[in-house]
């Protein structure tokens, strides 16, 4: 059953639907895409991450415009973890979705809560770029901890469970120090604006977030403020950057420049954050979106803090960089009629997209298998882990996707 075209939302019954941009009234006149005959869907739904989030406060700057200028309602789908912004799009609840490469990553290795049968390994394609996301380790303002080299035994370390990138985040800090889980007191919380409270209330010594997020500008203006851990390049120490890496294969190091003033300067990694549709999505639709995004940028641009990064500028920045996930067909369809769309973009894309099809078409391979043998996929069921293990030996795909897209050439 498709329950987007039913109009069933996943939300409602998460108890968390926040729509936004539901605008009915257009702006009387045809736009651009009407007259040459293409006619915007009556509604769509776009997920987003949880209330409070950059990405949330960024689809309720530029939905309402969309709604307002085509008479499409475009409606925001907070959802309570990364897990269920990938089941929703999968199933259709929504037509975009957001993700980070880390995100895409972790869903088509079908770690932890990506191994089920609708959350798992499917192929999906960025349409447009959202952020460059600053992510990095956070502690108080007066804490003792300086640098990454002061994180020891018994240190108190927030984890957040709700999204498989907030735990590789505190796995890599953990790895570049030599540690395991069971050397620091975790402190586990369970939402990702208590990742981030829980270290401004003294709770927890450190904790891995964003600096531009809503929960790390309430907590610089508390009492005590906060301060951000420089991540070292490689060559300060290999070894350790390497078993950093081995976690975090999604994101690029530099000098962040976006977000509260206690981070500005500080060497972090960065997220490219984007929405995803399914590969299969609409192209005229993609293209007709992606369009109207670079079009009307200026309409929605300053409406939130760091909307100015939604742009066509981002994701050329993005493909220069060697782009991390496969775009849509109707996104390069637009960046083919601006004239940026390079022949080394589209090998890059080739190669992609055969690595995320081979991985795709196993997981569903594996599935079968599970029915037939009557093994339950239920979420951690280790009997069902246990025979994905095995599918990817079978096919060579022990090694991590992340690790296999970062050695494209």
């Amino acid at each position: 059953m498709n329950l987007r075209k039913a109009g069933i939302t996943f939300g409602a019954a998460a108890g968390v639907l926040a729509i936004a941009g539901v605008a009915l009234i257009g702006s009387g006149q045809q736009t651009s895409a009407q007259k040459k005959g293409f006619e915007w869907p009556k509604f769509f739904n776009v997920i987003t991450p949880a209330v409070g989030t950059a990405n949330h406060s960024l689809a309720l700057a530029w939905t309402p415009e969309l709604s307002r200028a085509t008479g499409s309602r475009a409606r925001v789908l907070p959802a309570p973890n990364g897990y269920a912004r990938t089941e929703w799009l999968n199933s259709g609840e929504g037509r975009l979705s957001l993700y980070q490469p880390s995100d895409y990553f972790d869903q088509l290795d079908a770690i932890e809560g990506y191994a089920t049968r609708i959350g798992g390994p499917s192929d999906t394609r960025v349409i447009n770029m959202n952020l460059v996301t600053g992510w990095g380790y956070m502690v108080s303002g007066d804490s003792p901890i300086k640098t990454i080299d002061d994180i020891k035994p018994g240190t108190k370390v927030a984890l957040a469970p709700t999204s498989s990138f907030l735990v590789a985040g505190i796995d890599a800090l953990l790895a570049y120090r030599g540690l395991k889980r069971s050397d620091v007191q975790l402190i586990e919380v369970g939402s990702y604006g208590a990742n981030t409270s829980v270290v401004a209330e003294g709770r927890a010594d450190v904790t891995f977030t964003s600096p531009i997020s809503g929960p790390s500008y309430q907590a610089e203006a508390g009492p005590n403020g906060i301060r951000w851990l420089e991540i070292p390049p490689r060559d300060k120490n290999p070894e350790a950057y390497d078993r950093y890496r081995k976690f975090q294969p999604g994101y690029i190091l530099r000098k962040t420049n976006s977000g509260v003033k206690s981070a500005i300067g500080v060497q972090m990694d960065h997220a490219y954050q984007s929405n995803h549709v399914l590969a299969s999505e609409d192209p005229e639709f993609v293209y007709q979106l992606a369009k109207w995004m670079d079009e009307n940028h200026d309409k929605f641009k300053d409406k939130f803090t760091h909307a100015h990064m939604m742009s066509i500028a981002s994701l050329v920045e993005y493909l220069e960089a060697g782009a991390l996930e496969p775009l849509h067909e109707g996104t390069i369809r637009y960046l083919q009629e601006k004239k940026l769309w390079k022949p080394a973009y589209q090998a890059r894309q080739d190669k992609l997209v055969e690595l995320a099809k081979k991985r795709v078409a196993v997981y569903k391979e594996a599935l079968e298998a599970a029915t037939e043998k009557g093994i339950s996929t239920a979420p951690g069921n280790k009997e069902w882990l246990a025979l994905w293990a095995e599918f990817r030996k079978k096919n060579g795909m022990e090694e991590p996707f992340g690790l296999q897209v970062l050695a494209i050439k």
